[in-house]
């Protein structure tokens, strides 16, 4: 009972964090914001149809698109932008802890196991009121008011009554997690039945890629530098060389 308490509490504590890390990200809401400017710069250029909102699985699909010189993808160009004009983007991932747990939280199978443990404390309750001598009347006939004064009387019915509380408890807070995921679901403007899995499995992925791009154009950069410093430092010695002669 322990165990599958613990699991379903912990899920529940990561779809909540995940959803609050998500909606409260000013990083990724402006990489969003980047993002739909210069899609909007490539496909309309500029004119008076310009796309309105971005969504995530369209994300994905920024490694894959071209941009001006047909070689380079959209999403580099993207993380350009985000370079020269905000570094503190860059660090997005920063933000999206939590997120890359959450992934891994099956929300049916924690509905399942709910479902299940309810079924499990209505046996074991149903079970401690047939063994509890009731005076008054026959077991099938107890009526709500007394059961539980009934289950107080043996331990296993003391367990009943703990566990349904804890029960009730955590199927409150996961109903609230899976409102809260939903609320983020519209925020963003995406279909009510995506799952969470499939949520935050999207971002992750974009998240991953964004990194990619950043260090490639990061190892470029230094590389460019690199060469120049050396071209430079060929020159210093080339000019070195005449003055001496």
């Amino acid at each position: 009972f322990e165990q599958h308490t613990e699991s379903i509490r912990n899920g529940t504590k990561l779809l909540i964090e995940a959803c609050d890390s998500v909606r409260n990200s000013e990083r990724f809401r402006k990489v969003l914001v980047y993002a739909l400017k210069l899609g909007n710069a490539l496909n309309t250029g500029g004119t008076s149809e310009e796309v309105k909102a971005i969504t995530l699985d369209s994300l994905l699909k920024l490694a894959e698109a071209k941009a001006f010189d047909r070689q380079t993808s959209v999403l580099h160009y993207l993380v350009s932008i985000v370079q020269k004009n905000d570094e503190d983007v860059l660090k997005l991932s920063e933000d999206f802890v939590t997120v890359k747990a959450a992934e891994r939280v099956v929300v049916d199978m924690l509905n399942q196991q709910l479902r299940e443990m309810k079924n499990g404390i209505k046996l074991v309750k149903k079970t401690a009121l047939k063994f509890t001598p009731n005076p008054t009347c026959p077991m099938d006939e107890v009526p709500d008011t007394l059961e539980d004064d009934l289950l107080e009387l043996s331990q296993m019915g003391k367990f009943s009554l703990s566990a349904e509380a804890k029960i009730k408890s955590l199927s409150n807070e996961f109903d609230s997690a899976k409102s809260n995921f939903s609320d983020l679901l519209d925020f963003f403007g995406e279909d009510n039945a995506m799952s969470p899995e499939a949520f935050f499995s999207t971002i992750n992925s974009f998240v991953s890629m964004f990194n990619q791009t950043r260090d490639e154009l990061r190892r470029k950069e230094e590389a460019k530098a690199r060469r120049k410093r050396i071209e430079e430092a060929k020159a210093k010695n080339l000019a070195a060389k005449r003055s001496k002669q």
